[in-house]
């Protein structure tokens, strides 16, 4: 079908309500938005009762060479899924089977994070099995200053979507002083500056307040977690203000960290809305938990400085770290309950939220064609029974997934409805 209208749906646009909506769709792209177009004899799809939305947009993930994962998550309604670190060769494939599927997510990537010998990810990685010492000696080593703009050289030539800093010495997750190797802040500053020289975006993986301040010093245009070894304070407030930065919390991942959020999300996989979406072995995953925190640590840390970063007017952006075998953290789910705990926990609206997950991730990455429903703009459409701007919950309620205009309605194995 390439060409077709939907009409008589509540269409949130990305920022947004219009009641009673009609979206015109030709050859992948969105080309009216109104009421009662002039149809010319097209296909129509009428879904009174319905709300249309972009295509969901995963700020945080983590899919490595494992199509499946991304499969899920489309089947979630995500259609663009943000890879936070990945093997190079790996994240190439994601990208492939991206361009060759349209029952798929776009992927967008920075491969490569900027890591260093000794340091973050390769403990976790270590712990949860993911990879061994084999894949490590891939990764670059930015240590030095003089590392950073080749870092940057290579993940332009490799295709990289952004840059990812990794800068974590441990003390939020109960890691021992001296067990990681962290970057100093002034490598990190010189990867940002080479980093925006090339025009790309640079985020931060940090989990403690320290971590946090460091890396906003250094000039980071976002967070990929926010932390929960401490209190905010005003100087964390004061430096995002600064440095115009988004953050995206993470709630969840942290929650399965302090092993907080372990109902909640146990609750999520209960629901038949969510069960016939996933595999028994995620089903599972989703009754325990990360469990790696410091004595002091706590889940009110993190969803009290999501509060006050929202009030001090920060951008507040929605991505759920999953990860393959990550207890707790489960591909395509995990960013609903991410929504559902901004809306229940940091009382942001759904319309807020909504935003988070489409128009404001996309504007906040440089991404002019996606994240909206407007004339020009990729068909990346999600079609959900109810209104999920009264309740996040009916976001769960999918019905049709379109990615540049192609319709996905689920197949045998995991049926929509």
């Amino acid at each position: 079908m390439d060409t077709f209208v939907i009409e008589g749906v509540r269409l949130f646009d990305g920022a947004e309500v219009i009641e009673d909506a009609s979206v015109l769709v030709e050859n992948g792209i969105i080309k009216q938005v109104g009421h009662r177009l002039n149809k010319n004899g097209v296909a129509v799809i009428s879904k009174p009762g319905h709300t249309l939305l972009p295509g969901l947009i995963e700020a945080h993930s983590h899919p490595y060479g494992e199509s499946r994962l991304s499969e899920q998550a489309f089947r979630f309604g995500i259609t663009t899924l943000v890879d936070m670190h990945n093997v190079h060769e790996k994240a190439v494939l994601q990208k492939k089977w991206a361009k060759e599927r349209k029952d798929f997510p776009d992927i967008k990537s920075c491969h490569y994070a900027a890591t260093i010998d000794g340091g973050w990810p390769a403990w976790v990685e270590k712990k949860l099995g993911i990879s061994d010492e084999t894949t490590f000696k891939s990764w670059p080593n930015v240590a030095e200053e003089t590392d950073a703009a080749p870092y940057v050289g290579r993940a332009v030539a490799n295709g990289a979507d952004f840059i990812k800093l990794m800068h974590e010495d441990g003390r939020a997750i109960g890691i021992g002083p001296g067990e990681l190797i962290q970057p100093r802040e002034a490598v990190q500053a010189a990867v940002v500056a080479a980093a925006h020289r090339r025009g790309l975006k640079v985020v931060a993986h940090a989990l403690s307040l320290k971590d946090t301040v460091e890396v906003l010093r250094s000039g980071v245009d976002g967070l990929t977690h926010t932390f929960f070894d401490e209190p905010i304070n005003a100087e964390v407030i004061e430096l995002y203000k600064q440095q115009n930065a988004w953050v995206n919390p993470t709630l969840a991942a942290v929650g399965s960290l302090t092993c907080e959020s372990k109902d909640i999300v146990q609750r999520f996989s209960e629901d038949p809305r969510v069960k016939r979406r996933v595999s028994d072995g995620d089903v599972e995953l989703m009754h325990h938990c990360l469990h790696m925190k410091s004595p002091g640590a706590r889940w009110e840390y993190a969803i009290d400085s999501v509060r006050q970063l929202k009030r001090a007017g920060i951008d507040i952006i929605c991505g759920s770290d999953s990860a393959a075998g990550a207890p707790g953290v489960v591909f395509g789910v995990n960013l609903h309950v991410e929504m559902y705990l901004l809306v229940t926990k940091v009382g942001m609206t759904p319309k807020e939220v909504l935003r988070a997950t489409t128009s404001l991730t996309a504007d906040r990455f440089g991404w002019t064609d996606r994240g909206r429903i407007a004339p020009g703009l990729k068909a990346d459409m999600l079609l959900v029974d109810g209104n999920p701007l009264d309740d996040i919950g009916n976001l769960l309620n999918i019905r049709s997934i379109w990615r540049d205009g192609m319709l996905f309605e689920g197949h045998s194995g995991f049926p929509l409805e």
